[in-house]
């Protein structure tokens, strides 16, 4: 009696386990893992379901040798539950959500979630990180500077006969005029780098904010995407008037105006848990004939708007047309591009 107990038990275990494989197995075969998890953690899952067949197997062959004295001082570790009632919640935290990953239906994120998380648009939120950084640079300047410095009458005097005086400046020598009318390409490169200044991030959001520029229609794609959102953001005066193409989901708020909706996607950085919405405020005569939720492809100009006292850049579509979503709806830092300029 107690071998037959003994098999039933890990009966049920082998048929659990096995659940869990088929359920991995079946998200890694239909590109599926991705509506839960960023790629980078896909490497996890792979490795999970190759321990999880092992435990089948040892499972399984359990079962058939049945109930053996253990060479180890585990003690009574591997005793199985005694009573009904324990084995029955014992075995249900595992059976409950096995079962739901196979009953409940695949969905991405959409605009319910966007609506409770909040949507972050081209709203200058970088540009305030900056400034906010220049400002603490600025105070920890001034502070080390030494004060009460006055400039000497020489000083004075050498300063006014300077050749930098602002008739000077006003007035820029012809020598000047030509050598700005070096080669077109290093001109080029030399004007994306001042149109496109350092802001005190490194070079990769500059790097971006060129490689982006040189497009003669900017398209985010999903590879550039979040990188490309903060580079519009920090040069902002820069795109004004660039034409863009992108895709996303439609996200609209009753507070919107008539010809406004948002083009959005979901960043994710593990699991959807950690979700967050970023996208492009779309102006369109005909907005509110795009279904929330559904994908459409918009392309447009660029226009720097002014809310609240910051400018911030807002699509003015001129095509817009539905798509299909894309095999994986979310996007991704990619910490590891690289842009060629």
């Amino acid at each position: 009696m107690e071998q037959k107990r003994w098999k039933r038990h890990y009966l049920v275990r082998s048929l659990i386990l096995t659940g869990f494989v088929f359920l991995l197995a079946e998200l890694i075969l239909t590109d599926r893992l991705s509506i839960y998890l960023a790629p980078r953690l896909h490497m996890l899952v792979y490795v999970t379901t190759g321990i999880l067949v092992l435990l089948t197997v040892a499972s399984i062959r359990q079962m058939i040798v049945g109930e053996k004295d253990y060479e180890c001082d585990c003690e009574e570790v591997h005793n199985i539950p005694r009573s009904a009632f324990r084995s029955l919640i014992v075995y249900g935290l595992f059976v409950l959500p096995l079962a739901m990953g196979f009953v409940m239906p695949d969905k991405i994120l959409g605009s319910a979630m966007a609506e409770n998380i909040g949507v972050t648009l081209l709203s200058n939120d970088a540009r305030k990180l900056v400034q906010a950084m220049e400002a603490e640079q600025q105070a920890a300047t001034n502070q080390s500077e030494p004060a009460g410095e006055v400039e000497s009458p020489q000083e004075a005097e050498q300063s006014e006969n300077s050749p930098e005086s602002p008739e000077t400046a006003a007035n820029p020598e012809p020598e000047q005029t030509v050598e700005e009318s070096a080669p077109a390409v290093a001109l080029d490169e030399e004007q994306l780098r001042q149109k496109f200044p350092d802001t005190g991030l490194g070079d990769f959001y500059r790097d971006v904010a060129i490689f982006l520029y040189k497009q003669p229609v900017i398209n985010l794609d999903d590879k550039v995407f979040l990188d490309g959102l903060t580079a519009l953001e920090l040069y902002a005066d820069g795109f004004a008037g660039k034409e863009l193409e992108t895709i996303g989901f439609v996200y609209s708020q009753p507070d919107f105006a008539p010809e406004e909706f948002v083009v959005a996607r979901f960043s994710v950085s593990c699991c959807t848990a950690d979700a967050n919405v970023l996208g492009i405020l779309v102006e369109e005569p005909g907005a509110k004939k795009w279904p929330v939720d559904s994908w459409v492809k918009v392309r447009g100009k660029l226009e720097l708007r002014t809310f609240d006292g910051y400018e911030m850049l807002v699509l003015k579509a001129s095509q817009v047309q539905q798509v299909e979503a894309p095999k994986d709806p979310y996007v991704y830092y990619s910490f590891d591009t690289s842009f060629e300029n």
